[in-house]
């Protein structure tokens, strides 16, 4: 039976190690210095090299060709041989997952102390480690701390935190890396070479990303590319077997993406049933290709410099093959909805993994992102507040001509004050939907005191036959309005306000939630009454809440909450309801009067010229009672 080749083209000696330099580099001088520790933790991912540094460290010590340990074992004796081909009774590989019990230190403590058979030292490689018992681990504490002197352990595991510190602090510990893309072509190429097999330099880049930084792994995909073509292996073989998505795939849903065209994206995962494609697999390959986009928005100004970018590609990951598209698609891409698509797909990657259709977790993850009004989530919602504040400098008349031009949509607005009635004919659900949707939005209010009665009346006439719009069509229209252009850290915001404050209030009170449970329940019943040059006045329900809000660090986590909304830094002042000081020298008609005036449905429903704005939780309810709907709970 054939040698596998990750066996066959273990490394040999220290110089033909890849990627542990650290390791080898002080294995051989503990070697030559005489200095060889009673034991070692070696740590670190699946194949890139743990058990052979063992093997080769038990070369340089029981090496019959030279006197003494030697860090150029000759690979010829009997000894040397015996150890690479695993049997060597002078090194006991032993593997804790199923020698893990008690019994089974007790047999290796019993054993320990007799003399090396050929040797001049005994090796013990115990393989996944971390698997021993706390029994087990126990009874070793002694041996592992005081050994014969002829006697040294070597512990392999990928998961050292399992370990228990009373083990670790007896050991030297190595943590070996995981090597990159090039280190694992470099071991390919060798191997390919020896054993004569043609291959393409894209397929082995391919096999490189595949294989997660293991060279057991690469080698093994290698082997078995070798005997599923006797001709010359491409990339497309490659892909073929590995069941790899082809870049321009990734591409394409990209793109599908950045043009938020939710039915081209569902076609699209109709394409990947048609064509058998695992969803798992393809969602892990969309990842790193997102990764790749999220490196290349942050790398700033070094991602301007294709020469630059080139030179960094292998250290952070980058396909050289790609770049040039990569590079386009991230200008193009928005880097809020890139982190919330990278996101989402980690959510679903979950969900898959707990049992979920993995075909309709995709669909739902790349809908969400391309119909963000349609996820009801905290983070989907602030994301769409800051696309209507965007949208707050068009004009009332850019607004309403938006609306009125789609089919079926129109809108009709009553003046704050002073104003006449629109005609009867125009009074409907319509025109009841067109005025909530104009009311979230927030950029009606003032354009709306400057209308006529003509052209209200007309607008909400032309809408009375047709169908009412739907709270999510109202939410579409708006985030539409706030995508005119991608947002950037360096966008100038919209003016602060009390009327913004006001509007976006429950989302700054979920962001504290989010961060202090505590402190959620102390200003979950404030509420905004007065913005005077940048200090907001903040009115609690007792004395007791304003104490507690004004805590150490309460006071900051509210500031930071409402820039993060708003993108607008405030100071905050807290007053209680039962105290002289909430209001000074401010009666609550004044108050009221200062309310600013919300836009009234036109109909039966309608409010008076007076009515005051609602505030976010109020006008939720209302809408929700008018157009028959109800509020989704959170995800």
């Amino acid at each position: 039976m054939k040698l596998s080749l990750y066996r066959q083209y273990r490394p040999q000696t220290f110089d033909e190690v890849v990627g542990q330099d650290h390791v080898a580099r002080t294995l051989k001088n503990a070697v030559e210095m005489g200095s060889v520790a009673h034991a070692y933790i070696f740590s670190g991912p699946r194949g890139v090299g743990k058990t052979s540094l063992a093997k080769i460290l038990a070369k340089a010590l029981n090496c019959q060709a030279f006197p003494g340990p030697t860090i150029t074992p000759c690979g010829e004796c009997m000894s040397c041989l015996s150890i690479a081909a695993s049997t060597s009774l002078d090194v006991i590989e032993m593997d804790a997952a199923s020698n893990r019990g008690i019994d089974d230190i007790r047999e290796l403590r019993d054993k320990i102390a007799f003399a090396p058979v050929q040797g001049r030292s005994k090796i013990y490689i115990i393989d996944e480690v971390h698997m021993l018992t706390k029994e087990a681990f126990n009874a070793l504490l002694k041996t592992l701390e005081e050994p014969p002197p002829h006697v040294v352990f070597v512990l392999a595991t990928t998961e050292p935190h399992r370990i228990p510190e009373t083990i670790v602090s007896r050991c030297q510990r190595f943590d070996f890396h995981r090597p990159t893309v090039q280190e694992i072509v470099t071991v390919l190429v060798k191997v390919s070479q020896a054993e004569s097999i043609s291959i393409d330099e894209p397929a082995l880049f391919e096999i490189a990303r595949h294989a997660e930084g293991g060279f057991r792994d690469a080698i093994g995909t290698l082997d078995k590319l070798a005997t599923y073509t006797d001709a010359h292996i491409t990339a497309q073989d490659v892909l073929s077997v590995l069941g790899i998505i082809p870049a321009d795939l990734l591409f394409e849903i990209v793109d599908v993406v950045i043009e938020r065209d939710a039915a081209a994206a569902l076609m699209f995962v109709q394409r990947l049933a048609d064509q058998g494609t695992n969803y798992s697999q393809f969602i892990r390959d969309l990842l790193r290709h997102l990764r790749q986009i999220f490196i290349l928005q942050h790398l700033e100004e070094v991602a301007e410099d294709a020469a630059m970018v080139r030179n960094l590609s292998q250290n952070v990951g980058l396909d050289e093959q790609h770049l040039d598209q990569l590079h386009a698609q991230a200008n193009q891409f928005n880097q809020r909805e890139l982190v919330r698509l990278i996101e989402t797909l980690g959510r679903a990657q979950a969900e898959i993994r707990a049992g979920l259709d993995a075909r309709l977790q995709l669909e739902l993850a790349l809908v969400k992102t391309t119909r963000p009004h349609l996820d009801h989530t905290a983070a989907a919602l602030e994301d769409r507040l800051r696309r209507l504040e965007t949208g707050t400098t068009l004009s009332a008349k850019t607004v309403a001509g938006g609306a009125a031009a789609r089919p079926g949509r129109a809108a009709a607005a009553k003046p704050a004050s002073g104003g006449s009635q629109p005609k009867a004919g125009g009074a409907g659900p319509a025109a009841a939907g067109a005025a909530a949707a104009a009311a979230v939005a927030g950029s009606v209010t003032s354009a709306a005191s400057e209308s006529t009665e003509t052209p209200g009346a007309a607008a909400a006439g032309a809408a009375a036959n047709d169908p009412p719009e739907t709270p999510d069509t109202a939410a579409e229209d708006a985030d539409r309005i706030g995508a005119g252009a991608p947002e950037s850290a360096d966008e100038p915001h919209a003016e602060i306000s009390l009327e913004r404050i006001k509007r976006a209030w429950t989302v700054v009170v979920q962001r504290i939630q989010a961060s202090s449970a505590s402190l959620y329940g102390t200003v979950r019943d404030a509420r905004p009454t007065g913005l005077t040059d940048g200090r907001l006045t903040l009115l609690l329900p007792s004395s007791f809440a304003v104490t507690r809000a004004s805590e150490a660090g309460n006071t900051a986590l509210v500031v930071r909450a409402i820039e993060e909304v708003l993108g607008s830094a405030v100071t905050v002042r807290f007053v209680s309801a039962d105290s002289d000081s909430a209001h000074p020298g401010h009666s609550q008609k004044d108050e009221a009067a200062d309310r600013p005036v919300a836009v009234a449905p036109a109909g039966p429903a309608a409010a008076t010229a007076g009515e005051q704005m609602l505030d976010y939780a109020e006008f939720i309810a209302r809408a929700g009672k008018e157009l028959d709907a109800k509020v989704l709970p959170e995800e």
